[in-house]
């Protein structure tokens, strides 16, 4: 099996899809892996360091889809990529179709590839490996984000997050009740803020309340409740994720102008179209922007801003299903593992989402594995 990692630095991404680490897991196997100059640099790992993994070093993203049976993507394939795709390649990574442009689908279906997509594996307790783990690593940046952009010298409110004797903490409003919801909640009680937490789901808000000792003011996501608790805010977390769909807008614009002057939003959820109606997507090297007053930070890879870590992460997490196609063949793969099963979003020129073809009014099919 031949496996290749290209160098995303051009599209804003500091993540590398394996790290030297793992790229010796597989080799250790009898695979190669083919690694792109400088795929790594940005999260701290040279060329020497993969070809001491025992990688083959390549130097044109041509050369890695010309190489490889699969290769691994960490942002989604944009146009020029999607064209070099080749036929019957699998690719792995995060693929966010729900947003993606409906000729690079229309491309990639032409080759019949088989594609997963790192933010629908999801195992059979129903959890999302991938998210679980970033998300983890998502939660604990939230407190510094918005620390630091709180912070009169940064445009907000000159509040600090834990509060001090005789002054209140901040009040972070956190909106979703699933995976990233929880990570952000867990982060923001560690740093001493108060923290209210709205989602649909009942039993995810009792987990939350179980998960904090009831240290959490939980509410159920109506419009009055969104309402009220967006006012008093000092800090909005958008943290709604439906697994391979779009997030729906939770909050308004209406809703932004309502709240304080210099307060800060991270909308975790742009990844996914984002959940807050003024949300629009921001990088890492501009941000934030400011939009009624409020202090927006919107970048989609979040986690690309802690490279090493986030790549390690990743890393440890793909290597396991690398080893599964490997040993088992694709099918073999699909067949053992289910949590690759719903990963699937392209299987040999079919899409095997109907949400995905619903939204892009194409023809999809109800996976069969021969």
């Amino acid at each position: 099996m031949n496996v290749g990692i290209m160098n995303e630095s051009a599209k804003i991404e500091n993540r590398a899809a394996l790290t030297p680490s793992g790229v010796s897991f597989l080799v250790e196997k009898g695979h190669k892996v083919y690694v792109q100059s400088g795929a790594g640099q940005r999260a701290g790992y040279s060329d020497e360091d993969y070809i001491a993994g025992g990688a083959q070093i390549v130097f044109t993203k041509e050369e890695v889809f010309g190489r490889s049976d699969i290769v691994l993507n960490v942002s989604p394939l944009n146009q020029e990529e999607s064209q070099m795709v080749k036929s019957g390649q699998i690719i792995m990574g995060f693929q966010h179709l729900a947003i993606a442009k409906k000729s690079i689908v229309e491309e990639l279906l032409t080759k019949k590839i088989v594609m997963f997509g790192y933010e629908i594996i999801q195992d059979e307790d129903e959890s999302l490996p991938f998210y679980e783990s970033l998300g983890e690593v998502a939660g604990q940046m939230c407190i510094f984000i918005a620390g630091h952009y709180l912070q009169t010298n940064q445009g907000g409110r000159g509040t600090i997050m834990g509060g001090v004797v005789s002054v209140p903490p901040a009040t972070v409003v956190i909106i979703g009740s699933g995976v990233l919801a929880r990570s952000a909640t867990r982060a923001f009680l560690g740093a001493g803020a108060h923290t209210i937490v709205l989602g649909h789901n009942m039993d995810r808000l009792r987990r939350i309340e179980e998960m904090t000792n009831g240290r959490v003011i939980t509410l159920m996501a109506s419009r009055y409740n969104l309402a009220r608790m967006t006012k008093i805010a000092d800090v909005l977390v958008g943290a709604v994720l439906l697994p391979g769909e779009r997030a729906p807008i939770m909050i308004s614009r209406d809703m932004v102008k309502s709240m304080k002057h210099g307060s800060v939003i991270i909308d975790l959820a742009i990844d996914h179209g984002g959940c807050i109606e003024t949300s629009r997507p921001t990088t890492l090297d501009h941000p934030v922007y400011i939009e009624e007053g409020v202090i927006h930070y919107c970048v989609p890879n979040i986690t690309s801003a802690v490279s090493r870590t986030s790549t390690k992460v990743l890393s440890n997490l793909v290597v396991r299903y690398l080893h599964e196609i490997g040993d088992f063949g694709l099918v073999g793969a699909l067949k053992r593992d289910s949590s690759l099963v719903r990963g699937l979003y392209l299987y040999q020129g079919d899409l095997v989402k109907k949400n995905i073809a619903e939204r892009f009014g194409l023809p999809w099919v109800e996976l069969k594995l021969n």
